[in-house]
């Protein structure tokens, strides 16, 4: 469930505002239907002041009078020669969801991964934060648990991209679901449980283990079962997300043990998705319980 700025309305899914990067309802996302002007450069003095609606809220009278309810964008930009309507910096948009800045974060950790072939001080750091399929090594260093999500193969590429392409895609489409901090709840713990279930089935053999593959197969198995008849493309073949998350759990089942030849964590991806089916179900009941007492009030 998301949360309007404005109003306070939960619905579970709202638009995103391109300005101000906050959720709001249908009534209120347009620009001029909430308070989400930014003044880049600080015009706001005598009574050139451009307005926008407050809502009630009420300010000092020599700064903003309350419920003001006009947005005089022609005047400013005829008194100033640039305009209101800015989009904010890339900055903020990368901020404002936690899909963005976990593939930030991930990128840079990339860096330092690749860096880490040519520099030992890198390497160092790569290799500190790698998690090991051996319960003695995650005692002595818990932070694997969460940081091993957000590194990638030094040499693989396509690692990385295919990982941060799929979060791309359903990512920020379940944060609008289910809500920013449910969805970083929930990415982490698929990420952790992903580990975990990788070491109890492949067992302790000290392997090292990266790569946000479990958590993204989280994503995955929460929009399935939030949204199973959403249409997605697998090696370009047209397919409900329903389908091709039977499909992935197939082929993990197949190739748990690196049965495939491959270094790929199968048992990972399908700890993974098992985590992320169970939050869909429990957020699907959520928003089901809050529809039908909507109905009865």
């Amino acid at each position: 469930m998301t949360r309007c700025q404005s109003c306070g309305k939960e619905e579970p899914a709202q638009a995103i505002c391109g300005v101000c990067g906050k959720t709001y309802c249908s009534d209120h996302i347009s620009r001029q239907n909430h308070n989400c002007f930014v003044d880049p450069k600080g015009v706001n003095m005598g009574q050139t002041r451009v307005y926008t609606k407050t809502y009630g809220t009420g300010a000092a009278k020599e700064t903003n009078p309350p419920k003001a309810d006009y947005y005089d964008r022609d005047n400013f930009e005829q008194r100033h020669g640039y305009t209101s309507t800015r989009s904010p910096p890339f900055w903020k948009k990368i901020l404002s969801s936690p899909t963005y800045v976990i593939i930030l974060i991930c990128a840079i950790m990339q860096i330092i991964a690749f860096l880490g072939i040519f520099n030992n001080t890198f390497e160092f750091i790569y290799q500190s934060l790698i998690l090991r399929a051996d319960w003695g090594y995650i005692i002595s260093h818990p932070w694997t648990l969460i940081t091993h999500m957000f590194l990638h193969s030094q040499t693989d590429v396509f690692h990385i991209l295919f990982n941060m392409i799929v979060l791309y895609s359903f990512g920020t489409y379940l944060e609008r679901l289910i809500g920013k901090k449910s969805f970083v709840f929930m990415y982490l713990i698929s990420g952790i449980v992903a580990a975990i279930g990788f070491i109890l089935i492949e067992g302790n053999t000290g392997i090292g283990l990266v790569g946000a593959s479990g958590a993204v197969y989280g994503v995955l198995g929460a929009v399935a079962v939030l949204d199973p008849n959403l249409k997605v493309f697998v090696y370009f073949i047209p397919m409900k997300i329903k389908y091709m998350i039977v499909i992935f759990a197939l082929i993990s089942l197949l190739f748990i043990g690196g049965r495939d030849g491959t270094m790929i964590a199968h048992a990972a991806h399908l700890s993974g998705l098992i985590v992320g089916l169970g939050f869909g179900y429990y957020y699907r009941n959520r928003l089901r319980d809050r529809i039908q007492k909507q109905k009865y009030y």
